[in-house]
């Protein structure tokens, strides 16, 4: 009950505008690449539960700029590593996405957008390499900038068609400052409720922050943990191209 109300929480902080970032957090932002942009991550993701490592090792996210929208395109490869039962390695799931600003305030810094994604079951589930079904995501995103702090988030529902699977809703949030003129460092807070039939809601954060190593490639780094749930520990490291 009490990770429902933190969620419900921080989906009313979006709801009233409080919300570029998205990558290193799992949070996403409205913020498309610049028109006729690419922005290209190739992180290596790691997730620790008990008894499992999970990786995308790496993951390719391509991210394409038009006017107020971003295309995207996610190809993971994934390790998959039981401690009693070996390591499973391949493609993994297909990530579909459309990015729309459709409110972008200059003079407020204020901007919201939605973010639909079509998950395809490309890798083998039998091997763990994926989930084993379709889904798709619907999520409301928002993001305010004033100075040098950043705060931006979104609320979403999750359709699942995988066995044993639930349909589920999530809402997370990251504040961020920019230290230095190369470096930006950030918060963030996500839950959502049970992902799984039999499953809990699970609440984590996660440090992070971006450093600019020249005018079109940064370091993206993050780690963090479960609050509520089982995931013991999560980390984020790559590379993102910008092409303008």
């Amino acid at each position: 009950m009490k990770v429902h109300c933190i969620i419900f929480g921080i989906g009313s902080l979006l709801a009233i505008g409080l919300a570029q970032a998205g990558p290193p957090f799992v949070t996403d932002d409205p913020e498309p690449p610049a028109p006729g942009g690419w922005e290209i991550n190739v992180p290596f993701i790691l997730e620790r539960t008990p008894g499992k490592t999970e990786m995308d090792a790496p993951l390719f996210d391509f991210n394409y700029g038009l006017p107020n929208v971003q295309l995207k395109l996610e190809l993971p490869v994934r390790i998959a590593h039981e401690d009693n039962d070996g390591t499973e390695a391949g493609p993994g799931d297909l990530l579909l996405g459309v990015k729309w600003r459709f409110f972008n305030n200059e003079q407020s810094q204020l901007q919201f957008g939605i973010y639909p994604q079509l998950l395809l079951p490309t890798g083998d589930h039998a091997r763990g390499l994926g989930d084993g079904g379709s889904a798709f995501v619907f999520p409301l995103l928002a993001q305010r900038n004033w100075g040098k702090w950043t705060v931006y988030g979104n609320v979403g529902y999750w359709r699942q068609t995988a066995a044993e699977t639930r349909n589920y809703v999530y809402a997370g949030a990251v504040l961020e400052r920019e230290m230095s003129d190369r470096l930006v460092l950030g918060a963030e807070l996500f839950g959502n409720s049970p992902k799984e039939r039999g499953g809990r809601s699970e609440l984590a954060f996660n440090l992070g922050g971006t450093w600019k190593l020249n005018e079109n490639l940064n370091l993206l780094f993050s780690g963090g943990r479960d609050i509520v749930g089982d995931t013991t520990a999560m980390g984020y490291i790559g590379l993102q191209l910008l092409t303008k």
